[in-house]
């Protein structure tokens, strides 16, 4: 029976294709449930599996990372939130060879709380230092792996697994989970999904759980089913409890024995009772696990417990629900201030941050006056103390609470501005509604109008920097900034870099905006959360920023560097833009002309042989490019003359080239460092002929502005007289009625009188795919074949 089972196994791996196929077969061989969450590739209570095609196991090299990978995974079991136990035992197999192992032996590395390694790297992408641990580790020189195509060591392992996976066996949990100020609150949820019944009435669960962590605080009665909670230094309560879960819950998880992790927990215990829901949803609220990850860059930065010391401050400005702050330990919170715009919000930062400094205020109004009380004049020190900062405790009427006042005033100590301010712009051509049209209207915004530092003071986000840069000017500072990141690169903000944000730059990283509530993953962009040294007067251009990039499960994938390059260097600055001299109809798209409506660009340049359109520079503006044979009816578009045709090509197909990505959405495109080749230049040119927004077109007798154009075409690839022969298929149908129309042709049957409900075209040029369809009036068709004929529209119409 054995030996028939082996060879079902190995004639299933032999098939297997694909690391997905060593898995299933593995899988049905030990009977094993599929369950491949937390990113697991299999998990069972008494095993961690990790699967792979054909890895030669038996390689130390090619062993050590997927044995790393294993540990990535027992890491996350032991101070995640998973509530799985961690099993006793790790397997690692591919289709010719499996290696079992036990996990007590790597508690040492797996344990790691990222002083040694980078826990946020992907599993299968494991740090290079953990990989050359493994190597070294003693246990990993005792692992035997066993080959399956020895009869031989295949036997000896079918006798291992059956020990291994024998009902007799049961359960033995190997090394525990810890509770910590992190995952205490999830840790509690798995606990009142077991025993809040048994604890209601007298107290909230809340209050029987956070003295059932605590070493020596809960007494088990194993034969009564109960158990004692020591709910006061002279008070116990009695609950009837299933001894077996209780136990099972308690051989899963360490009891708290760190008094500072209790006190924490304990300033804590009302978020167990709190709507998480808040910090969730709405408004750019911050995703929990990326505010995390500043935190983490700060300490990296200011060093390991910076509070500690007394003698740093945090203020957010814009605290919301406080989801940046929400995972700062308790011992952190006598140096906090938060202030939110909204009233709604100060009590519930209250209540998940007791004893905090928390108030409700307007940073972009609110004391304004006295701040800007002596003019900056940007670039100056006047109306600065004599350390550089203001004059904080000057007799003034503030809104700002005088504790937060006096510590401003305070030249010993160090400032950390932690904040994700709003988006918000205020739409340049007016916007929809008062609310979007108000929304920067603050006086920050009439500071930085009366600075003169144009569009940017629109922008919510840039006044609250603003207000940030006079606030902290001479100060010991970092700014810990969650924001898109345009300001780095934008050509709108080039005044803004210029003469305001002019910071050294630390550390930083990137991920998707998709990760916040509410956000559209068809249209995503880059948020970074940079961290600035305010106290270096430093120019962006030239620093080297380089930001972690991670994904949605907060996994780094990899590193970019931004550029911060003055505008005058954009691609969009290289081509000549000829003035317009003369009217010629404007195009809306390839062959619509638009003749109503505000703002129309109707101005061609001597010499015209095009128009190219090339809105913005950076890739979020790529579909904003393309050829037309008339000017581009808004914004954006300019004159293609022979003077500029050779820089026109390069522009339109290096802007079309790069593929879209939610993480190069803000790049700029750059002008050329070098001349570029003649057979550069030839290969853009052919490349923009037959790309699809190459949108020119030719058109006969178009009446615009109370004249008549003939408008050319100088961008068709062909001649006439070359496309003459060639045959199309089916592009005129003839309907039994008699009615000729046109079933598939370049304009979408725009210029026929019946026109079916759908119509395609394969391509612009060349040969044209055509689909039968039936009349409107239900007629069937008949086909008939056509030959290209005159140039309607640009694209060849058949006849």
């Amino acid at each position: 029976m054995k030996d028939k089972r082996l060879q079902n196994l190995l004639q299933r791996l032999d098939k297997a294709r694909t690391e997905e196929d060593v898995k299933a077969a593995w899988a049905r061989h030990l009977k094993l449930d599929y369950d491949t969450s937390d990113d697991h590739d299999l998990y069972s209570p008494q095993v961690l599996f990790e699967f792979k095609y054909d890895k030669k196991l038996s390689n130390a090299s090619q062993f050590a990372p997927v044995l790393a990978q294993l540990l990535y995974y027992l890491h996350r079991l032991k101070y995640h939130q998973s509530t799985k136990p961690i099993p006793m035992e790790w397997c690692a197999a591919d289709k010719n060879e499996m290696v079992f192992g036990n996990v007590p032996d790597w508690i040492e590395l797996y344990s790691d709380d990222g002083t040694r390694f980078d826990w946020s790297l992907p599993p299968s992408n494991p740090d290079p230092r953990l990989v050359a641990a493994v190597r070294a580790h003693p246990a990993f020189r005792k692992v035997v792996v066993r080959d399956l195509t020895i009869p031989a060591e295949a036997s000896a392992l079918m006798a291992e697994l059956d020990q291994r996976f024998s009902p007799q066996q049961g359960f033995r949990f190997g090394d525990k989970k810890l509770i910590t100020e992190d995952n205490f609150e999830d840790v509690y949820a798995y606990w009142a999904e077991i025993f809040e019944e048994s604890v209601r009435n007298g107290f909230k669960p809340s209050r029987y759980f956070v003295n059932d962590i605590q070493q020596g605080r809960t007494q088990v009665i194993a034969d009564e089913g109960k158990v004692h909670f020591q709910v006061g230094p002279d008070e116990v309560r009695i609950k009837k409890i299933l001894a077996e879960d209780y136990q099972r819950f308690w051989s899963l998880y360490e009891k708290v024995r760190d008094a500072d992790v209790v006190r924490g927990i304990l300033a804590k215990v009302d978020r167990l009772t709190d709507d998480s829901a808040r910090r969730r949803e709405g408004g750019f609220f911050t995703p929990l696990p990326f505010a995390a990850k500043a935190l983490e860059g700060l300490e990296r930065t200011l060093g390991a417990h910076w509070w500690r010391g007394g003698e740093y401050r945090l203020w957010d400005m814009a605290a919301g629900t406080g989801n940046l702050e929400y995972h700062l330990p308790a011992e952190a919170w006598p140096y906090l201030y938060l202030s939110t715009l909204h009233p709604q919000d100060v009590s519930h930062l209250e209540r998940i941050f007791p004893g905090v400094d928390v108030f409700q205020y307007d940073y972009l109004n609110d004391d304004v006056g006295n701040l800007f009380a002596v003019s900056d004049d940007i670039g100056t020190s006047h109306g600065f103390s004599a350390q550089g900062g203001l004059e904080f405790a000057i007799a003034a009427t503030w809104k700002m609470p005088e504790r937060l006042r006096r510590d401003l005033d305070n030249p010993g100590l160090k400032w950390i501005v932690l904040i994700n301010p709003p988006f918000a712009t205020a739409q340049k051509g007016g916007a929809k509604g008062a609310n979007k049209a108000d929304v920067s209207k603050t006086l920050v915004r009439e500071r930085m109008h009366q600075d003169d530092l144009g569009e940017v003071s629109r922008e919510l986000f840039a006044q609250f920097l603003y207000r940030i840069r006079r606030e902290f000017r001479g100060k010991a500072a970092w700014l810990g900034l969650f924001s898109k990141l345009k300001y780095i690169n934008a050509t709108n903000d080039q005044k803004f870099r210029d003469r305001v944000f002019r910071f050294g730059f630390e550390r930083g990283f990137m991920f998707s905006s998709v990760n916040f509530a509410g956000t559209s993953a068809a249209s995503q962009f880059p948020v970074g959360h940079l961290l600035w040294n305010l106290a270096e007067n430093r120019a962006l251009e030239g620093q080297d920023i380089v930001l972690d990039v991670y994904n949605t499960q907060v996994q780094k994938i990899g590193r970019k560097r931004l550029r911060s390059e003055h505008r005058d260097r954009f691609l969009s600055k290289w081509i000549n833009r000829p003035d317009g001299v003369a009217t010629f109809p404007p195009f809306s798209s390839a062959i619509s002309v638009k003749t109503t409506g505000p703002d129309i660009r109707d101005r061609i340049s001597a010499d015209f042989l095009g128009s190219l359109l090339c809105a913005g520079n950076d890739i979020q503006h790529q579909n904003m490019t393309a050829l037309y044979s008339g000017p581009y009816a808004s914004a954006g578009g300019l004159s293609i003359t022979s003077a500029n045709f050779v820089q026109a090509m390069l522009v339109h197909a290096v802007r079309r080239l790069p593929k879209a990505e939610w993480h190069n959405d803000r790049d700029q495109f750059m002008q050329p460092s070098q001349a570029p080749s003649a057979e550069f230049v030839a290969d853009c040119t052919v490349w923009n002929l037959f790309h699809n927004s190459n949108h020119t077109v030719a058109m006969r007798d178009v009446d615009y502005a109370g004249q008549r154009f003939q408008i050319p075409n100088h961008f068709f690839p062909w001649r006439l007289a070359d496309l003459q022969g060639w045959e199309i298929g089916a592009v005129i149908s003839r309907c039994s009625c008699g009615r000729r129309r046109i079933v598939s042709s370049p304009l979408g049957c725009r210029h026929a009188r019946y026109r079916p409900k759908r119509a395609r075209c394969w391509t612009r040029a060349g040969r044209h795919g055509a689909r039968i369809l039936p009349c409107w009036a239900g007629c069937a068709p008949a086909s008939s074949r056509s030959r290209l004929g005159t140039p309607v529209g640009g694209r060849y119409a058949a006849r």
